[in-house]
């Protein structure tokens, strides 16, 4: 006679703790809860609780809030996105290659307005890692931008200026614009997602051929 086998519940709990489900709920719950309470009045066991699991559940797959906030970064495409400026084709003309980038820029910034609000708002706040996520995005995005203008320069395309003081020049215009968005300027809160990014899109790439064709004839 064979022995009668046992239910051992605990597998099917550490594949469910293990499983990208859990990890996407744990995302989805800390998205919600940073956005509504800000990220340093949220706790572990706050989003553990909208997630319906443990605490312990949630430090199997991240070591901290801060680690959290990374993931959601990573989650949301922004550092992909600035990675691929390095390797922006420079065959174009440069006003050309500004308004590409100025679209690409304006689409998956407003794709995630709740999420990049927080950033700013936590930012303004004082808080550490909102501060730190800000900066390492900005770094980014200037470092890439900086990397395409650098070949302009090597064409004979753009003067050999102070290409990275021109680079932050371009983010300013493309992120005041999108903040005053935020705030309801020049785009009211009711207006949809397409007409919003349409008439950002037109006002940057307004504002920027300017500054090129200032560049360009000096």
């Amino acid at each position: 006679m064979t022995a009668e086998r046992t239910f051992d519940p605990r597998p099917t709990l550490k594949r469910t703790r293990k499983g990208p489900q859990t990890r996407q709920q744990i995302l989805d719950a800390s998205l919600r809860l940073f956005s509504e309470r800000g990220f340093a009045r949220t706790t572990v066991r706050d989003i553990a609780r909208e997630a319906g699991i443990t605490d312990a559940a949630i430090y199997y797959h991240f070591e901290s809030k801060r680690e959290l906030l990374d993931a959601l970064v990573e989650k949301r495409g922004f550092v992909n996105s600035l990675q691929e400026l390095q390797r922006v084709s420079v065959d174009i003309p440069l006003t050309d290659t500004l308004r590409w980038m100025v679209r690409g820029a304006i689409n998956i910034m407003d794709e995630n307005r709740d999420f990049l609000r927080l950033i700013i708002m936590e930012g303004l706040g004082g808080d550490e890692a909102a501060i730190e996520q800000y900066q390492r995005l900005a770094n980014l995005w200037e470092s890439g931008l900086t990397s395409v203008l650098d070949r302009y320069v090597a064409k004979g395309e753009l003067p050999a200026d102070d290409v990275q003081a021109i680079a932050r020049q371009v983010i300013y215009t493309i992120l005041m614009a999108f903040q005053d968005t935020l705030l309801g300027r020049h785009a009211p809160t009711t207006t949809a997602p397409a007409e919003r990014r349409d008439a950002l899109a037109a006002f940057v790439s307004q504002a920027l051929d300017r500054l090129t064709r200032g560049l360009l004839t000096v």
